[in-house]
C-alpha cells in the first residue's frame, strides 16, 4: 500500500495502519488533560489578556481547573457556550487557588493559576503555533525533545477504545500529533489532550508518573506526518 493511500485512510479518524517507516525510538511517560467545562457563575471574572473582562465568572474550583487544563467550556446564562484558552501568567492575583480542597496540598505551582489571563477561542482550543487541538490526537510536549510537528507512534495505544466528542466510539490507532505545550511539561513528558473526556482512554500510557515509561516512535511517513498536520491546522 502506498504511503499517499496509507494517509488517505485516515485524515480525521484513526484508521492509520502501523507505521512502515519509524524514525528515533523514544522512552517517554505522560499524563492527560482535558477541556474543563461549567456554567459562568461566582464572582470571579474571567479576563482576556487582551480585552480586558469577558462579562463571564467562575468559583474558585472551575478558574482554578481551567488554569491547570489549559482550556474551558463557559456556558453564559442564555446558554451560549464561549471557549476559553489559558494565554499567560499576569501580575496580578485573582483568586487563590490552595482554598479549592482538591489542590491545598498540591506540589504543583498552583499560586500562578490565581493570575492566568485568558484568550477567546474556538473548537477545542488552541494549542502553539497555527494549530488546534484535536482530542486523542494532539499531544503537549518539550520542544526541546520533541518538536512541534512531529508525529509519534505509541504501540501501547494502538487498539483501545476512545469515545468521542461526537458520541462515537473508535479503535484508535496509535498515531499522536506534537501541537501543544506546558509549562510543567519537561523533557520526555507528553500530556495527552482528550477533549471533553476526563477519563482516562490509555491506562496503560498515561499512568501520571514520571518512573511509568513506555515506548514510542517518531514516524518518518510524510504523508501521515502531513494528514495529521493538516488535520490540526487552522
Amino acid at each position: 500500500m502506498g504511503s499517499f493511500t496509507r494517509a488517505q485512510i485516515a485524515s480525521d479518524s484513526f484508521l492509520f495502519p502501523e507505521p512502515l517507516n519509524k524514525g528515533k525510538d523514544l522512552s517517554l511517560w505522560a499524563t492527560r488533560y482535558y477541556i474543563h467545562e461549567f456554567q459562568s457563575s461566582g464572582n470571579i471574572p474571567i479576563v482576556y489578556a487582551n480585552a480586558g473582562p469577558s462579562g463571564l465568572y467562575a468559583d474558585t474550583c472551575d478558574f482554578c481547573t481551567a488554569s491547570l487544563e489549559g482550556t474551558a467550556y463557559v456556558r453564559d446564562s442564555s446558554g451560549t457556550v464561549h471557549v476559553i484558552n489559558f494565554a499567560r501568567t499576569g501580575e496580578e492575583t485573582g483568586v487563590d487557588c490552595r482554598k479549592c480542597k482538591k489542590y491545598t496540598s498540591s506540589k504543583l505551582n498552583v499560586e500562578s493559576w490565581g493570575k492566568t489571563l485568558w484568550t477567546k477561542s474556538e473548537g477545542f482550543g488552541d494549542g502553539v503555533r497555527n494549530y488546534r487541538l484535536v482530542p486523542f490526537r494532539t499531544v503537549a510536549v518539550d520542544p526541546a525533545m520533541i518538536p512541534y510537528g512531529t508525529v509519534i507512534y505509541i504501540p501501547a495505544a494502538r487498539g483501545k477504545l476512545v469515545s468521542l466528542p461526537n458520541g462515537k466510539q473508535e479503535i484508535h490507532d496509535g498515531y499522536f500529533f506534537a501541537g501543544d505545550t506546558g509549562g510543567a511539561i519537561k523533557k520526555n513528558h507528553i500530556d495527552v489532550f482528550t477533549g471533553i473526556y476526563s477519563g482516562n482512554p490509555f491506562p496503560a500510557v498515561i499512568q501520571s508518573n514520571e518512573n511509568k515509561l513506555f515506548e514510542a516512535v517518531i514516524v518518518t511517513d510524510a504523508d501521515i506526518v502531513n494528514a495529521l498536520r493538516s488535520l490540526h491546522e487552522k
